[in-house]
This record gives C-alpha cells, structure tokens and sequence, in this order.
C-alpha cells in the first residue's frame, strides 16, 4: 500500500513539473445530473489556462467551494485525466441540500442580533455555506472584541435527513473572560500614562477588545512625538493579558523662521527688525498638548503674533480644548484682535469634531483727518462674534514629508457683526449703512497626495474661505500670498472677501525628509468692501527642494507669478526659503 502512496506522489509531482514548462487547458465535465445552478454552469464551461499543477489543484479546489457554497455538500472528484493539451477533471454534484431548521443553540437574543441572525431565514430554505461562515465571523468578532478572544464556534446536533435536509443549533463557547491588567511603556518616551490610555481606547481593567488591538500600531504611528522601536508585545495568563509597548521620544517640536535687517528709510542711521518666527511644543508636558506662537512682520510697523493652545483628553474625558489669539497690527492703521476657543470631540489619529465661539475685534488706531472725510473709510471699528463647528480628519503615510494620504478641514461660523461709530467720522455717513448684520465664515482645506512610483507623489490642494457680510470693511478682510498660501506673490499682499486657491505640485522624495518639487498655483478671488469691488484669477509656477541638514529642514523656492493680465517678467520672480529645526 505504501509503495502505491508514493508511486502516486511520484506521479503527481512528474505531472507537475512537466505542465509547469507550458500553458494547458483544464475542463471540468460532471458525471451526473445537468446543473441546474447558473453561476456554476457558468463557472465549469469558463476556459480555464493554467500553467502548473499547482495552480490545477488551486482552480479545483475553489470550484469544489463554489459547489458547497450552492448547498452541494457531498461534490466530490471522480477523477483527473490527462493528455498533453489537456487536463479533464470529472466532478459528482451530487443533490444539493436545504436547511429543515437552524435554532439559536447556546446564542442569546442579544448577540444572534448583533450578527443578523434570524432563524426563519433558515427554515426550508436552500443552504449557503457563505451564510453559516458570515455568521460564525460575526459571533466571533464580537467575541473577540468584548473580552473572549478565545471563542470557538461549530454547528451542533447535526442531522442529515433522507430528503436532502439539515437540521442543526448553533454553538458558541466563550471560553474566558479576559481584562486588561497593565499597560507598560518601556523606552524613553516621554508620556503621560492617563493620556496615552486615552488615545489608544485602552486602560487597566477593560475588557480584552481585539479590534483596538489590531490598530494599536497605526495609532501610534499618527504620533509624531512617539517612534515604536519594536512592534508591541501582548501575553495572556489566567483571566489577563499584559500589553507592553516600545517606545522611544521622536522629535517633534519645531523652531523655524527668518529674521533680516534692513536699513530704515524713515529714519536714517537706524536699521529696521523684520522676519517671521515660530516655536511650536508639541508633548513638552507629555500629555499631548501644543503649544504654538508665531510672530511675523514684514513690514515696516506691521506686526502679527498667532498663539494656539491644545490640549486633549480633559479630565479623561473625549473632549479637548483649543484656544487662539490672533493680533494683527497694520502700522498706525488698525489693530484686529481675533480669538477664538473650542471645544473638541477627539476621533482617532487626532482627528476630531468640534464646536467653536469667534470674537473679532478691529480697532482703528488714527483718527487723523477722519472728520474731513465725506465718506467712509476703507476701514472702521467692528465687534463680531461667530458661532460655529468644524471637523478635521487627516490620514497621511508621514506627516512630514508625506507620499500618500489625505488632510481635510472644514471650519464653518455665523454670528452677529456690529459696526461702532467712530466719533471723528460725520454722523450722516452712517445713515445708509445697516450697523448691525449677520456674518457667515466658510474655510476649506484639502490635501490629496496620490504616490505615482515608490519616490515620487502628486499633491493636489485646495484652500477657500468665504467672508459672506455686507458692507464688509478692508480690515476684516483676508490675506493671502507667499510661501505658506500662493507662491510667486509677495507675502500677504492680495487682500480677498472670498477666495479659492489651487495647487498641483509632483514631488519626487529624496529622502524621509527631502525632497524636490516642480508646481503650479492659482486663485480665484474676490475684494467685495465699501467702496471697492475687485477679482482676479492670479496665477504662478515654479520649482524647489526642501532637504535635511543638520540645522534642520531648510525650504527653497523660485516662483514666477502674474495677476492683472500683466505678462510674466524674471525680475519680477519671488525666492520663498525657511527653514525647520525639530527638537
């Protein structure tokens, strides 16, 4: 008997090794009744070219699926035969079979919901093997994901009938009910223990969730303050399990910016301070929070200083809280101070919902010559507050130097906006002007990075905001310009009530934290205030690097720009460089 085992194995493996030199034909023929099954007439009368054994074998086991899948339990092969076009594989069907009845067994209410049990859809009814796997998956994951990873699950009492029917209950044991009894962070990684349990969705003393588990390496990839070393560890002893994490500090804070000096043309012999810093701490204090500050002034007694502060998790709770401080000072002109602070419902990753009040203040500093004027300035004294919500959700491969991936942001306000009478200005010139108005603000941004090869991505952008008020004033305006918003343009010099900005840039990474760029940026926008309307389409291309040095990563960048159907001219050429040094 053995001698014929291994003369069939002998056999099989010289067939194998001679259809693996050339393509064959295998055909499938049935040795008794005709199919009534569509789908698997179909699928038995398919050409099937295949070049290998192995690959025979793989094609007639999954047609063997297929037929239980119809309910034809007992399919079997008859027999193989081959010549040297072709292999014949002889398949019995045999009757199919349908359920008599299929009861809940040990499965209570609860879960035979859960998984969209319902025993009338099994009673007379044509069997589908599919059915029953869908079912034990969904008992199980639910298992699994509520503290017993170890559950099994089988059909039970099993009855095969003359007339082709099953009858059987379903049976799932638990088995143990495991918790959670420690977390364990080991490495330099500077984190608070509360705020990490938080963000993973994990603590002492919860229930075993194995769907938490599979995305634990994602989540802590969405970290940029935390580089896993090696992959986590998880033991199971008794009713508990030990999860251990790896994890060592990752630069993530950053200190960029530029500072020049430039000889003051109103003042001879003095110098005049310009540039634009920033410092951003991110987990100083372990607990996730930011801490942003950014000062710039690029013109001469211009002046702008942002400040944000993040911090989730309030009191192990769901909610963070974020707060902003926007001065912006126009020399002796106007002074706006915006602020605005929120209330976030943390999704993962960071991602988050939230809700938000806005209150913007602009201050007319001069009031030189306003009596004199007959009628409004371009600029004036006015109180908003907004009420709004907005939604992040960003997933990218690297945050810093991304190659696939998405960033979203929506951010939408509507509030009270009221217009105060300055003194100087002639009471009569307010008469026609509504003083108190509803404001809407609409901001959009998007980020899509599609990876064209290994090192090279395509990143499509989007950036709008829509300032929807009447009468709307030069200081409520936005900005927009420069590196950080519409390249080839001198910073901040295009005021918009509305806008839409476009970019398609191909990068073509050289490193983690390099790369070489080639782009084009474009805008729509709209200067809709007193008495003043103005649009345009600018437009600019050009090319840059951002590369890893040793002081950080420093940006450079030659932008051709063009508004106004003015003609592009190479003097005209803007150079935008920073650069980023994390910590």
């Amino acid at each position: 008997m053995f001698k014929a085992f291994y003369l069939t194995l002998f056999f099989c493996a010289l067939f194998s090794s001679a259809t693996a030199q050339h393509a064959f034909d295998l055909k499938i023929e049935l040795s008794d009744s005709i199919l009534n099954e569509k789908s698997l007439r179909k699928l038995i009368n398919a050409k099937h070219k295949i070049s290998s054994g192995a690959e025979r074998n793989k094609k007639i086991q999954n047609l063997l699926l297929a037929f239980y899948e119809k309910g034809y339990l007992a399919a079997t092969i008859d027999s193989l035969v081959h010549d040297s076009l072709y292999s014949t594989c002889y398949i019995t069907a045999g009757p199919t079979y349908k359920w008599a009845r299929l009861s809940p067994g040990n499965v209570n209410e609860g879960m035979l919901s859960i998984a969209g049990f319902r025993e009338k859809v099994y009673f007379n009814k044509q069997l589908h093997f599919n059915e029953v796997e869908n079912l034990s998956r969904k008992l199980l994951e639910w298992s699994e994901n509520n503290g017993f990873p170890f559950a099994s699950f089988k059909l039970d009492s099993l009855k095969f009938s003359s007339s082709n029917t099953i009858e059987a209950s379903l049976n799932l044991q638990k088995n143990k009910e495991i918790r959670i009894d420690s977390i364990v962070i080991r490495g330099n990684a500077k984190i608070n223990p509360v705020y990490f349990y938080n963000y993973i969705g994990i603590k002492p003393g919860d229930l075993y969730d194995e769907s938490k588990v599979k995305k634990l390496t994602a989540r802590i990839k969405e970290l940029p303050f935390l580089k896993e070393t090696r992959s986590f560890e998880i033991s199971f002893s008794e009713s508990v399990s030990k999860l251990v994490f790896f994890l060592d500090h990752n630069q993530a804070s950053q200190f960029d910016g530029v500072l020049g000096v430039l000889p003051n043309n109103d003042i001879p012999g003095k110098i005049l301070l310009t540039g634009d810093l920033q410092l951003k701490l991110l987990n100083s204090f372990g607990s996730g929070e930011l801490i942003d500050l950014n000062w710039r002034k690029l013109q001469d007694e211009t002046q702008d200083l942002k400040a944000q502060f993040t911090y989730p998790f309030v009191f192990s709770t769901p909610f963070g809280i974020d707060a902003k401080l926007d001065l912006y000072k126009k020399d002796t002109t106007f002074l706006n101070v915006n602020s605005i602070i929120g209330i976030q419902y943390i999704l993962s990753g960071g991602n988050y919902f939230k809700v938000f009040m806005n209150t913007k203040n602009s201050i007319i500093l001069s009031d030189y010559g306003l009596e004199f004027l007959s009628q409004l300035p371009q600029y004036a004294d006015v109180k908003t507050i907004l009420y709004g919500i907005g939604y992040k959700n960003e997933h990218l491969d690297y945050r810093l130097n991304p190659r696939k991936g998405h960033r979203f942001i929506l951010n939408g306000a509507a509030g009270n906006r009221k217009i105060l009478k300055n003194p100087k200005i002639k009471e009569e010139l307010y008469e026609n002007l509504a003083l108190k108005t509803v404001q809407y603000d609409l901001n959009l941004a998007i980020d899509y990075f599609i990876p064209l090869s290994k090192r090279s991505t395509l990143k499509l952008s989007n950036s709008s905001s829509y300032l929807i008020s009447p009468s709307a004033f030069e200081n409520e305006l936005y900005r927009i310009g420069g590196l950080k918003t519409l390249r080839g343009f001198d910073e901040e010099s295009i005021l918009a009530s509305s806008f839409s900005m476009f970019t398609v840039e191909a990068r073509y990474l050289l490193e983690q934290n390099s790369y070489a760029h080639v782009f084009w940026n474009g805008a729509w926008y709209e200067n809709n205030t007193m008495n003043k309307f103005v649009t345009d389409t600018p437009w600019g291309f050009g090319a840059g690097m951002s590369f890893e040095t040793k002081a950080g990563i420093f940006s450079l960048n030659y932008a051709l720009g063009k508004q106004f159907n003015q003609n592009f001219q190479l003097r005209t050429g803007k150079i935008h460089f920073g650069i980023v040094n994390y910590f």
